[in-house]
């Protein structure tokens, strides 16, 4: 098929409670020894831009595993397992999320439909009323499915406001802080684990949408981000991974604006297989 790699997208670890999709870390190590087994490589996010771009080739199966947003259980339990394989990971932080300035937007309104007492909720929206069902578990997966796809397509200055409009029609009142079940890694623990073969890498500085925000926003956030991980890090990663990633998301436009923050590439959420020959033609789209 070509010379590619595999680049996986992890989020959070597996809940007590089943309240998201999250990944084990028993299924993980037992993905991790089978490809050890079965002499599987391993590449960080940097090494595929970089080995695409300088035109060389991989001849064995090979991996690249990159997490999402910097949880505090990201780090502390799934980080560990893919160290201890080796498996080169890369975690896409969120600065003002470790900065402990505010919490994730998409968090906050897990936080709402998981906590809201009730069993269903209409939620009017624009000019439009939706039926929320929140009766059972899976129902509330698919509720917060639902909000977190709407809310991500409004501008950034109603952003708040439509976090705020969802919060109070699910009767719930959002924490200014993030609860221990949505805490960030501290620049601590990700700098311990910089240490031990972790990379980090920008998700911008507030985690909006960038089809949200104009290109005067987009390259503040770049820039911002940039800069925290520069001062925070002994040798962050130089690829950007674009916040909820999907092809509606981002832009030829903020590809050119990556660029320009010098990132040398660029993980997308659009998932494909990465051939070295497409990530050498625009390191900017990188599919995962």
């Amino acid at each position: 098929m070509g010379s590619y790699v595999t680049v996986f997208t992890l989020h959070r670890a597996e809940p007590e409670d089943k309240s998201f999709n999250g990944i084990s870390e028993s299924l993980l190590e037992r993905c991790l020894r089978y490809a050890v087994e079965n002499g599987y490589d391993f590449m960080s996010v940097d090494e595929v831009v970089d080995t695409a771009l300088q035109r060389k080739k991989v001849n064995r199966p090979t991996l690249c595993f990159t997490l999402d947003d910097g949880y505090a259980d990201q780090v502390n339990r799934l980080v560990p397992v893919l160290l201890r394989y080796r498996a080169k990971p890369t975690i896409f932080a969120i600065t003002d999320f470790i900065d402990g300035v505010d919490w994730p937007w998409d968090a906050k309104l897990a936080y709402v439909i998981k906590h809201s007492p009730l069993t269903q909720c209409d939620l009017k929206l624009g000019m439009k009323t939706h039926h929320l069902d929140l009766s059972t578990p899976r129902a509330r997966i698919e509720s917060r499915r639902f909000v977190t796809s709407h809310v991500k397509a409004q501008r950034l200055g109603n952003l708040s406001d439509y976090v705020a409009t969802i919060a109070a029609a699910c009767h719930v009142e959002i924490p200014h802080a993030a609860p221990e079940d949505y805490r960030a890694a501290t620049w601590d623990e990700l700098r311990a684990s910089e240490a031990q073969g972790l990379a980090i890498g920008s998700h911008t500085r507030s985690h909006a949408v960038l089809s949200s925000l104009d290109d005067e926003r987009v390259a503040a956030e770049l820039d911002h981000s940039k800069r925290r991980l520069n001062e925070e890090l002994v040798r962050p990663s130089q690829v950007f991974c674009y916040p909820s990633g999907t092809k509606k998301d981002f832009s030829r436009s903020h590809e050119k604006l990556v660029k320009a923050a010098n990132y040398q590439g660029a993980v997308s959420t659009i998932s494909q297989t990465s051939y070295l020959r497409a990530i050498r033609q625009n390191p900017y789209r990188v599919t995962r």
